[in-house]
């Protein structure tokens, strides 16, 4: 609601307006205390609010965090669901997180080795694009994932040069003891997943595919 103070004119007299003043500070007080309820100038809050609308948010200030505004709603973090879920009432859930590269004989020159994430972090993007259009084969070394990733590999182009997908620290988790996961054509793909081992440490399993082939 707005403030309603009592104007003193010039032709009052101060002395006379003492009370007038008086009154006027004790609303403006009044008022600062109960924004105060919900806004702390010396810790930078805003806590206590029942409804807040506004027509754009952000988050982060130099480095930009979360950004909502009438057409977007857009986070550059990690998110985390702690115990609630993700409902899609209508929506469509798209993935668009391409490795740019594509790994082939070319990328992996000269050793036709590439490691897909590191000793210290997850792979970083959620589809790798393969190729070869070498004799020999490539090698991509998937390094451990977070419990819960998925990581898709689809061979792409017209060449016919194997790609072979094996564990970098720890062996993939492949049926009949194998140890690689092989693609040599336009079209064919392996999905994995990480899971739990039991410990809280992740494994690798196929959870889907086309033409791969474990050897």
């Amino acid at each position: 609601m707005a403030i309603s103070v009592t104007e003193i004119l010039g032709t009052d007299s101060l002395s006379g307006s003492r009370l007038v003043i008086n009154d006027n500070f004790n609303i403006l007080t009044s008022e600062i205390n109960a924004m105060e309820n919900y806004f702390s100038p010396s810790a930078g809050t805003i806590t206590n609010l029942n409804n807040l609308q506004t027509n754009a948010l952000s988050v982060g200030g130099n480095q930009l965090r979360l950004d909502i505004n009438a057409s977007t709603f857009d986070i550059m973090a990690d998110v985390a669901i702690q115990g609630g879920n993700l409902n899609l009432n209508g929506g469509s859930l798209i993935r668009n997180n391409v490795d740019p590269q594509t790994l082939d004989e070319v990328f992996s020159a000269p050793t036709l080795t590439v490691e897909v994430g590191t000793s210290t972090a997850v792979p970083p993007y959620t589809v790798e694009r393969v190729s070869n259009a070498g004799p020999a084969p490539v090698t991509v070394q998937l390094n451990d994932g977070s419990i819960g990733q998925e990581i898709f590999f689809a061979y792409s182009g017209a060449s016919t040069g194997e790609v072979e997908i094996t564990g970098a620290a720890n062996p993939l988790i492949l049926s009949g003891g194998g140890t690689k996961v092989s693609l040599n054509g336009l079209g064919e793909s392996v999905h994995f997943l990480c899971i739990d081992n039991g410990t809280g440490n992740g494994d690798w399993y196929i959870v889907g595919g086309n033409g791969y082939v474990i050897s």
